[in-house]
């Protein structure tokens, strides 16, 4: 039980880790959605820029509007790849961000840096609080110093320049990025660290919620097998009650007769009375297999011996040694040639529980039939017809538990611990095979087994190994 809660802990806790890590992932895909449009704006606004009050020359328009145009390109194919569902990763970030910078510093470089009569600084505005928006503010602040620094570097460098920039323009505008990546990587920063917490008391609160209903499952099941340890223990106490309470009865009024009124019986009455005791010991000798059997299945202790075996000389031996009563007449057809690996004594236990079963539940008159054939290739069945009282189709999963007795007015005076088809199972189990049966109600039933047959490539030596628990 400890191993199955740990395994469904451990379960709980990927499945979380699992939730965190889609959470980041859209988390980055709505990073990246905003992006696109923040782009798709900026170079609107660019488009706009160079050709309302531009004082660049055609050269400088011409070159800009390419740039502009290779970049609407590159930002329609995000767009594509985004609105179809695509998950970006940090790579896809950084891979944007380098193309972003590109585009940037060309346009910086083309319309004349930072003596340029036209700003494009809102690009590096966009560069910067895409990255915050991506990566917080160590990302911002790293995109802004690089920022700065081709700045200072591209827009000192170009030979379109047409005015000189006031003093203190490009401190003025480096410390502006600066400060733009500081407010940006801020308010992102802390909108995660909300989005973080509020995702983790969800994960808090879903967690005690399933150890909640965990606790409460392990308690329901544990109320369940109690209360099902408590109705075996009841069908047990009542069984051995019954099953004890007849024989041990008839052995004390046979015996005392015996004790008190020896002298005055025949020796009929002596020899009818001994017999009788005779019967119940042998009927309390029998109860106290069935227990025996059933704790040694339980404790897989229950030991085979396997050997080759004859099925038809098995079955006959079986039927030739069960008392026939004339009240039940027997037919028996078993096909010949029929050879299985199995231990003799327990299959002869398993046939003849299955007949007194027959017998036990057979109106006088009743007929009984065995019958043994093969069911299709690599497989024989053997079963056992009455026409009993028969077993409603709804009690039918119910007949091979323990201390199972199909309680019904018409049986009420047969007798039965209820353990008989429950050994059996546990044997036929133990063989690699099955139990079926069929019945109507009130016609009668079929119990049977099926077991594989004997192939000659298999090893013919005997072995000796124990049973399997029983599910």
């Amino acid at each position: 039980m400890k191993v199955a809660n740990d395994a469904t802990a451990v379960k709980t806790r990927a499945d979380y880790t699992a939730l965190i890590r889609d959470s980041q992932a859209a988390l980055m895909a709505s990073a990246e959605r905003i992006t696109v449009v923040g782009r798709w704006v900026v170079l609107a606004a660019a488009v706009i820029l160079n050709h309302f009050g531009n004082q660049n020359s055609s050269a400088s328009v011409f070159i800009v509007d390419t740039i502009l145009f290779c970049w609407g390109l590159v930002n329609l194919v995000v767009s594509v790849v985004l609105v179809r569902g695509f998950r970006p990763g940090r790579w896809f970030g950084f891979v944007t961000t380098g193309i972003d910078l590109m585009i940037a510093t060309s346009i910086l470089y083309f319309s004349g840096g930072y003596g340029a009569p036209t700003d494009f600084s809102l690009l590096f505005y966009l560069l910067i609080i895409a990255s915050a928006i991506r990566l917080g503010l160590p990302g911002s602040l790293a995109t802004a110093v690089v920022v700065s620094a081709l700045y200072v570097l591209i827009g000192g460098m170009t030979s379109f320049a047409q005015i000189a920039p006031p003093p203190g323009f490009v401190v003025g505008r480096v410390f502006l990025f600066l400060f733009v990546a500081l407010v940006a990587g801020l308010l992102v920063g802390d909108i995660r660290n909300r989005l973080d917490r509020a995702l983790l008391t969800a994960i808090e609160r879903a967690t005690q919620l399933d150890e909640t209903q965990r606790r409460e499952a392990l308690e329901k099941e544990r109320a369940q097998r109690l209360e099902e340890i408590d109705h075996v223990r009841s069908d047990f106490v009542s069984v051995v009650a019954h099953e004890l309470q007849t024989p041990l009865a008839s052995i004390k009024t046979q015996a005392d007769t015996l004790l008190t009124q020896q002298h005055r019986l025949d020796q009929e009455t002596r020899s009818a009375l001994t017999e009788g005791i005779h019967r119940s010991a042998v009927s309390l000798t029998n109860l106290v297999q069935d227990f025996a059997a059933v704790n040694r299945i339980e404790s897989n202790q229950f030991s085979f011996h396997f050997e080759p075996l004859d099925l038809a000389e098995l079955v006959n031996e079986v039927v030739d040694r069960f008392p026939v009563s004339p009240r039940h007449p027997m037919r028996v057809r078993i096909e010949t040639g029929l050879r299985i690996r199995g231990d003799r004594r327990r299959l002869e236990q398993a046939l003849l529980n299955l007949l007194n079963n027959a017998v036990k539940y057979s109106p006088r008159g009743g007929s009984i039939a065995v019958i043994a054939f093969p069911e299709k290739e690599g497989q024989v069945k053997v079963s056992v017809h009455d026409e009993g009282l028969g077993i409603r189709e709804e009690d039918l999963p119910k007949l091979f538990n323990k201390f199972t007795r199909l309680f019904d007015k018409r049986a009420m005076n047969i007798g039965g611990s209820g353990l008989g088809l429950f050994i059996t199972r546990s044997i036929v189990e133990a063989h690699g095979g099955h139990m079926t049966v069929e019945s109507e109600w009130g016609k009668g039933s079929t119990f049977g087994f099926v077991l594989p047959l004997w192939q000659p490539s298999e090893s013919s030596s005997s072995t000796t190994t124990p049973s399997s628990p029983t599910p």
